[in-house]
């Protein structure tokens, strides 16, 4: 299937579409030969739920006719995807954390509590750095987040796990859209996005689809066969990864102290790890930017 003209991707890095790819569609995770995580003292491979729909690995460069589509001429913060790099004061403050080389989320927040000093500088000059992005819209820290390396997709749900669950226990859920019960399909364009920053060593993986929920929403009430099923904020990735297993996924590197804007609760999409071997360290921040 071909790229349907949807969310656009704004790059803002000098190497423009060198680092962005496609592939032919998405597969259910057990048609997917999956990686050994060895990390640390982790060695497994990891659980999915079983609806999880991961994609094909027969990534290729855009065509120039598929770079056209996703590159489009229209950007707002709902259906804009902006990669760029950071300002050279965010990147020095970066290097003082001193995280790269940790193995754990735990050692990461124990270093960063014990450089006060340079998160307070960090916090003021992230400020200004997302200020002009923003657009005087209100924005707000969300977390560091860490991933173990060599990872399928990023995103897991431990919400089903029982009180000290250890890492291999955890369950990954593929490629998904974000949002909660109170979200609705036809709204989601109005929930804003996120900024993503890498503050790991390697680069790392963003995987979207380029169409907004309420466009996968609309293929999918022409393509099902049977209407009856309620398409919900829930259930509608693994019933449009079902229904449309060619539509291509959009695979961006992201390098060290890079960032991504993206409507995460609007499109499907999520983070991999694959080939790494330090942990994926990332800064993400919620609001309405554009760029």
């Amino acid at each position: 299937m071909n790229l349907k003209n949807g969310i656009v991707l704004n790059s803002l890095l000098p190497d423009g579409l060198d680092r962005v790819y496609i592939n032919s569609g998405t597969v259910p995770y057990r048609e997917q030969e999956l990686q050994r995580v060895q990390f640390s003292n982790w060695d497994f491979v990891p659980l999915f739920h079983d609806n999880a729909y991961v994609p094909v690995h027969d990534w290729r460069n855009l065509s120039a006719k598929e770079g056209n589509v996703l590159v489009g001429n229209t950007k707002r913060c709902y259906n804009t995807i902006t990669v760029g790099d950071t300002s050279p004061q965010l990147k020095e403050l970066f290097e003082q954390l001193e995280i790269t080389d940790l193995a754990s989320r735990e050692a990461v927040m124990d270093k960063v509590k014990s450089k006060s000093d340079v998160v307070k500088a960090m916090s003021e000059t992230m400020q200004q750095f997302l200020r002009p992005l923003a657009q005087d819209m209100p924005f707000h820290f969300h977390c560091i987040a860490a991933n173990l390396p060599n990872l399928e997709m990023v995103a897991c749900d431990v919400s089903k796990l029982t009180p000290g669950f250890t890492v291999p226990e955890r369950k990954y859920i593929g490629l998904h859209n974000d949002g909660t019960k109170s979200m609705k399909i036809h709204t989601m364009h109005k929930k804003g996005n996120r900024i993503t920053i890498n503050l790991g060593k390697q680069p790392r993986i963003f995987y979207f689809i380029n169409l907004t929920l309420l466009q996968a929403y609309k293929m999918l009430k022409n393509g099902l066969k049977d209407n009856s099923e309620d398409i919900t904020i829930y259930n509608i990735a693994p019933l449009f990864f079902k229904t449309f297993p060619d539509y291509p996924v959009v695979k961006i590197i992201q390098k060290p102290y890079e960032f991504y804007i993206a409507p995460t609760d609007n499109c499907f999409h999520d983070g991999s790890t694959l080939g790494n071997s330090t942990l994926d360290i990332n800064m993400v921040y919620f609001g309405s930017f554009t760029c």
